[in-house]
């Protein structure tokens, strides 16, 4: 059985897919993973579109951060009524959209572990996606997120030492 920092490390941005369609148990079991997603106060203000075929076709002239082709992606959206009703404006304006980025990484680790991969797209216009889905007013799109088999997996860029990202506080030398 796989650790799941085996999985955390082994995870990559993967930019080229194969001609592959993913069946919806595959997709059904990454939406599972980001329903367990912690959230806070438990509001889970996002809303996952899964979008493939000609719709992704026209996502992607308004996302220049989208250059492979994908067969699926997840637009994640923040619902910024439920956001803001039951969390406040400090849940809309920030917290939630950290708790979209928390379920987009269980996404991600969750298709590292089934062999798919994927990639975050920040780059994309909002206004434009919201009318290519005909989203409704208060889904506003934070995340793009590609998903497919992998057909290059690059090799793992290099990461800084934990002694230049980590300060021990309160912690006596062992």
């Amino acid at each position: 059985m796989e650790k799941l920092l085996d999985v955390i490390k082994e995870r990559r941005s993967i930019r080229d897919f194969k001609d592959e369609d993913l069946s919806k148990e595959q997709v059904t079991t990454l939406l599972e993973a980001a329903r367990w997603a912690p959230s806070g106060s438990n509001i889970q203000a996002w809303r996952i579109y899964v979008v493939k075929g000609s719709k992704l076709e026209s996502i992607k002239k308004f996302s220049p951060g989208l250059l492979s082709d994908p067969p699926v992606i997840f637009v994640i959206c923040l619902d910024t009524v439920e956001a803001e009703n039951k969390g406040g404006q400090l849940s809309k304006e920030v917290l939630s959209k950290m708790d979209i980025a928390i379920a987009a990484q269980n996404v991600c680790l969750q298709a590292s572990y089934m062999g798919l991969g994927t990639c975050y797209i920040g780059s994309f216009n909002k206004i434009a996606i919201k009318e290519i889905l005909d989203l409704p007013e208060n889904h506003i799109p934070e995340l793009i997120l590609t998903i497919g088999k992998p057909d290059k997996i690059p090799t793992p860029p290099p990461k800084k030492e934990l002694d230049e990202l980590t300060e021990w506080v309160g912690w006596k030398d062992e």
